[in-house]
């Protein structure tokens, strides 16, 4: 192996591309709870499986479409593929994707994608493992992420799509400070079809706990 090459790698594992990556957000304690943000790994392949397979019925309808059968897509390989293309992502700085554990539990995926320094924006996702709907869970997870995006990362505008029926995810933007800005017209396809879906922004100066 290139000698030159090697010390590359070692110094992109060492010092990352991306300011604000890898991170570790928390842990925050609530009502007997210990919630944090991480990496994803490639060891969290079975808890991931087995979560979102139990949890289809709530995930698929707003998950991007697929030709691949929910048993495929959800196998442990993909998680493992997955991880490792967020992870190359966010060294080179497009994204800062983490996993959300509760009590040492995988609870669901929270991200900061289409990450644009130069703007100072970027595009929030995430999902929440059903056993913690309804919790607080959701809310320590996204303040702890929105308090990196407008610290370390200076970021200035982070948006959330959310298809138009998914109230649940609604809600929590609602509850957190996000602003409703519109709909966009079958702005993406999920579940099989294409769907509608609010923009909601949120600003630092909407919101008082940063």
């Amino acid at each position: 192996m290139n000698a030159r090459f090697l010390v590359g790698a070692v110094a992109r594992r060492i010092r990352p591309e991306s300011p604000g990556w890898p991170v570790v957000l928390g842990p925050e304690l609530d009502r007997g709870r210990r919630t944090r943000l991480r990496p994803p790994r490639a060891d969290d392949a079975t808890a991931w499986s087995r979560v979102v397979r139990a949890d289809r019925e709530q995930l698929e309808p707003w998950w991007p479409t697929s030709g691949q059968a929910w048993a495929e897509r959800t196998a442990e390989p993909r998680w493992r593929e997955r991880a490792w293309a967020a992870r190359r992502a966010a060294r080179k700085g497009y994204s800062v994707p983490l996993v959300i554990e509760v009590d040492g539990r995988f609870g669901g995926e929270m991200s900061l994608d289409r990450l644009d320094r130069t703007q100072g924006t970027a595009e929030l996702g995430a999902w929440i493992a059903s056993e913690f709907r309804g919790t607080s869970v959701a809310q320590r997870s996204l303040r702890m992420m929105m308090r990196h995006a407008f610290g370390p990362l200076g970021l200035r505008r982070v948006v959330a799509p959310v298809g138009v029926g998914n109230r649940a995810a609604a809600l929590v933007l609602a509850r957190n400070g996000f602003r409703k800005e519109g709909v966009m017209r079958q702005h993406m396809h999920v579940g099989g079809r294409l769907v509608d879906h609010q923009l909601w922004s949120l600003l630092p100066g909407d919101v008082d706990w940063l």
